[in-house]
């Protein structure tokens, strides 16, 4: 039983449990205004130690560091890992180091949540805080609402308080996906096809991105292995890691592990390409260990920053008005099958996303013309009838 005890002007409880290791430990708490307000409190802890509820006062950070390393730590990309820091940091300057996890509630939680999505917790600038969007607070909020799953099971938290957050952050800028036109594709095609060398290699990644669909750091991580001249396919393993510069790592999702079919146009840059490197070896001595498709002749594979930087000086050479990034390629990509017609099904899977969901939501803007030109065919079809 608990025994409550008047201190001053005010009350407390003190309950006597024994811990995991069967070891008697004492939780108290003083400053009730009242003798019934510290029973009550008094009865949540004796409700909690009967449902075998862990009633240690563990603090949030305590809790964070031991959750990260024990589901989290080396079990994701060094991006995501990144992430676990930053959010720690947020939490320290607004909760502090000795928060009791338990204490925190869903009121408590979501004001922490709206002074983060402001950006007066751990602002970049201090003088002007700016505004944080909503993907960057969900994905702390999801993070500490999968850590409170986990406390609920370790019987320390009896509810979550994360669950049923209101996300203050700023919506996403809706603009459209910027690809280039029929002609324009056509001419960057031919522009790589005659100038694209072993020392422009970025060339060979251009007219690559443009003909599979593949984002850059597929591109960078293939090596000859994964490209079948013969069969006219290339098999997307894994990715490269351009940001920190590890190496390979796993695809973005499951499903980019994808066979894409490959026209003769690239079938015949690839052959031009590999023969290149072969000459080039021989002539250096060079043996490449992981045998990379894009390497060029400093024996280096391109970076994010030197394909979009190259992409630009020829979209410039070529007077386009709407240069697009090397990401933008993929969306061209898009564009164009969408234009001939090919099924929006297998679009998807050449793209290597997991849902054809995906594909709808990202490319509906260039679905609704081409929605609006299957409307005007089907119309001419009915009205032959």
């Amino acid at each position: 039983m608990a025994s409550i005890e008047k201190r001053g002007k005010t009350y407390g409880y003190r309950v006597r449990y024994k811990d995991t290791d069967g070891i008697w430990r004492e939780k108290s708490k003083s400053g009730f205004r009242t003798k019934k307000l510290a029973e009550a409190a008094a009865a949540e802890v004796e409700h909690d130690k009967r449902s075998g509820a862990d009633l240690s006062d563990v603090t949030l950070l305590a809790y964070y560091d031991r959750w990260l390393a024990t589901f989290k730590a080396g079990k994701h990309s060094q991006i995501t890992e990144a992430r676990y820091a930053t959010i720690r940091k947020a939490l320290a300057e607004y909760f502090g180091s000795d928060q009791p996890l338990k204490e925190i509630t869903r009121t408590t939680w979501q004001t922490f949540i709206n002074a983060y999505a402001a950006g007066t917790v751990t602002p970049r600038n201090a003088k002007q805080p700016k505004p944080r969007s909503h993907d960057t607070v969900s994905k702390l909020n999801g993070y500490i609402k999968a850590m409170c799953e986990d406390a609920i099971a370790d019987r320390i938290l009896t509810a979550n308080f994360a669950a049923r957050v209101v996300n203050p952050g700023t919506a996403a800028k809706a603009s459209d996906l910027k690809f280039l036109e029929l002609d324009e594709f056509s001419a960057l095609l031919v522009y790589c096809r005659e100038h694209a060398k072993l020392s422009s290699m970025y060339l060979y990644c251009i007219a690559a991105a443009i003909l599979t669909g593949c984002r850059a750091s597929e591109l960078i991580a293939l090596q000859w292995a994964d490209v079948d001249l013969g069969a006219r396919i290339i098999h997307v393993t894994k990715s490269w890691d351009y940001v920190y510069g590890t190496g390979f790592k796993p695809t973005k999702t499951p499903s980019g592990v994808r066979d894409i079919d490959i026209p003769d146009e690239l079938v015949a840059m690839l052959q031009k390409l590999h023969s290149e490197q072969t000459a080039a070896n021989l002539r250096t001595g060079y043996r490449d260990e992981l045998d990379m498709v894009f390497r060029n002749n400093r024996h280096q594979v391109p970076s994010d920053y030197a394909l979009n930087h190259g992409l630009k000086r020829v979209e410039d050479k070529l007077g386009f008005p709407s240069p697009v990034t090397f990401h933008g390629l993929r969306h061209t990509h898009v564009s164009y099958l969408l234009a001939k017609g090919v099924d929006i099904a297998y679009i998807s899977r050449r793209l290597g996303h997991s849902d054809i969901t995906i594909t709808l939501r990202v490319y509906q803007h260039l679905l609704k013309a081409h929605e609006q030109e299957q409307a005007q065919a089907a119309v001419k079809a009915l009205s032959a009838l």
